[in-house]
């Protein structure tokens, strides 16, 4: 049983796998009979997938098995394995050819989901920020043909070819436009918190973007606490955490991040296939899995500590928030002096188990619901308690509908009319 972990390794495969906790060595198993591992395939899935009772599994499993029926090669298998992760599919349920493990990863320098195909995120000075291309640009085609999803989950399938030919329609202009991107062969661009405090004639709101843990690494709580030490000594008297486009990293480096905000104490966990919890705490400012202290708590210099302790918060969400962003909603999910505002989650609140494969295939799924520190469970998506729809073109400005909602909750909320 392997609990799988790290986005920025596996974005070097393919564009969106998913997760929630800290990568490890991938094992593999001994070289085994097409048929034979086939079957300990289908065997390990139904062992640990938690999502295995939303489904007919005998049925699936049979149906299967008839898509394979004499493999000759472990890759006759693959049309069925991913028959497999289809039925059981929830955006962090994944299977990954030996051929995509190790392919270069070619970063388009954007994100957009399907099938809204709207670009939400764009590296600086990535391909396509250098074509001209802007986050709310909706794109209409690529390489001639109507957006498509990949494998399945709710991220844009890119191609495979180096360079593609996309057409898009910007708000501000009636003709849609035309570009040609050039992919680079290279890692993700480095991810890290953002913030700023949002001044108001009637005080200031603090303000942190925790976007995918990626390439920050074991600095990622180090940067987001000075961030909320800028803020919060400038007079922050609450706080808007946006986690619209967090759709993976490390929940326990966001643990770290926010635990200055978030508060001591238990602040959620992990229920497994056999009804076992194991539950998530951040105390004397260390994050905990069960007992186990994680590494990821390490913040450089001494934590910081808010001027008032347990302020209110108000949390931005979207269909791009998942995986361990999704984790980090659950976090404040029974928080006193919370309430969330955007667009219901991606539906994928969970931790993934994941295994190596003979040929050196990685198999993965979801291995455990998520849990809020009042037990309630989450095993799809999590919707806010105001419903607003994003203009992404707007995304993290001060007049973001999303963030005007928020602000102006927090700023109506005791701590704020001192």
């Amino acid at each position: 049983m392997y609990r799988f972990c790290s986005f920025k390794i596996l974005m070097i495969v393919f564009t969106a796998i998913l997760s929630s906790c800290t990568a490890q060595t991938i094992p593999t198993q001994p070289p085994q009979p097409p048929d034979e591992y086939f079957s300990n395939a289908l065997d390990w899935i139904e062992t640990h997938s938690v999502k295995i009772n939303t489904v007919d599994w005998a049925t699936v499993r049979e149906q299967a098995l008839n898509l394979a029926p004499n493999p000759q090669t472990t890759a006759d298998t693959y049309p069925a394995m991913l028959f497999v992760m289809e039925q059981l599919r929830d955006s962090v349920t994944w299977f990954s050819t030996p051929d995509e493990v190790n392919k270069p990863y070619a970063d388009p320098g954007m994100m957009a989901f399907y099938p809204e195909a709207i670009i939400m995120w764009m590296s600086a000075d990535g391909p396509a920020d250098r074509v001209g291309l802007r986050v709310g640009d909706v794109i209409e085609t690529i390489n001639g043909e109507p957006p498509r999803p990949f494998q399945g989950t709710p991220f844009l399938e890119m191609y495979k070819d180096l360079t593609i030919q996309m057409t898009v329609r910007r708000a501000s202009q009636a003709e849609p436009i035309t570009v040609q991107l050039k992919k680079v062969m290279s890692p993700p661009q480095q991810s890290k918190p953002i913030g700023r405090l949002i001044r108001t004639e009637q005080g200031g709101v603090g303000y942190l973007e925790l976007r995918v843990e990626s390439g920050a690494g074991e600095r990622y709580p180090t940067l987001a606490q000075q961030l909320i030490r800028e803020a919060d000594q400038a007079g922050a008297c609450g706080w808007i955490i946006d986690l619209r486009r967090n759709h993976s990293g490390d929940i326990w480096s966001y643990i770290a991040a926010i635990g200055p905000i978030l508060g001591e104490g238990e602040v959620g966990g992990f229920r497994y296939l056999d009804g076992t919890r194991e539950l998530w705490k951040y105390q004397d400012a260390k994050v905990f899995w069960g007992n186990q202290e994680r590494e990821e708590s390490l913040v450089e210099g001494q934590i910081y500590k808010l001027k008032q302790s347990l302020p209110p918060v108000a949390l931005l969400t979207s269909r791009a928030t998942m995986a361990a962003g999704e984790l980090a909603v659950v976090t404040f999910q029974g928080r006193a002096k919370v309430r969330s505002f955007g667009e219901p989650t991606g539906g994928s609140p969970f931790l993934v188990y994941w295994t190596g494969l003979s040929d050196g295939a990685w198999l993965g799924v979801s291995g455990a619901f998520s849990v809020d520190r009042t037990g309630q469970v989450y095993d799809g998506p999590i919707t806010p308690n105001e419903i607003i729809v994003i203009n992404w073109s707007l995304f993290g400005e001060d007049n973001d509908p999303v963030i005007l909602a928020a602000r102006d909750w927090l700023l109506d909320q005791p701590d704020c009319l001192r």
